[in-house]
């Protein structure tokens, strides 16, 4: 995950996108046994690192030890992220488009399904928010971040 990071914010510095407005982010794992909330809180770390203001709300649905979860992020400024983890059975991958103000990013591993190398993400146990994500899931409503 690291790589990702650092390459999206190399872009972001060089200010060839802009100021971020909205992410879309899809993380998929090959692990049965993992609980899918720390991977939702690693994604939830980048995104609050590249968008220009705070988290204001976190929305979250599914299970974090069934399938999928989908966390939905509103910043203070009124930036957008949309982040999901999901289980499969190929490889470890993820997708991701960051929209700005001035172009878009698109960072997808595997780079198309014909590429035969490229490093998988790996994500750690590190991440923020982890109880918001948790509590959104828990009662199914919008949770505000205070601070």
């Amino acid at each position: 995950m690291e790589l990702i990071k650092k390459s999206v914010d190399s872009v972001i510095e060089k200010d060839w996108i802009g100021s971020p407005v909205f992410l879309r982010c899809v993380l998929h794992i090959v692990n049965e046994t993992i609980n899918l909330l720390h991977p939702a809180a690693e994604i939830v770390s980048l995104s609050n690192g590249w968008m220009p203001s705070k988290p204001q709300c976190v929305y979250a649905q599914g299970d974090a030890n069934a399938t999928q979860i989908t966390v939905m992020l509103q910043y203070v400024e009124g930036q957008m992220a949309v982040l999901s983890v999901d289980r499969v059975d190929t490889e470890t991958a993820i997708d991701l488009m960051l929209v700005g103000n001035k172009g878009v990013i698109y960072h997808e591993t595997p780079i198309g399904r014909h590429y035969m190398g490229g490093t998988p993400p790996e994500p750690t146990l590190s991440g923020e928010l982890t109880d918001v994500i948790a509590e959104a899931l828990a009662t199914d409503q919008p949770i505000s971040v205070e601070g």
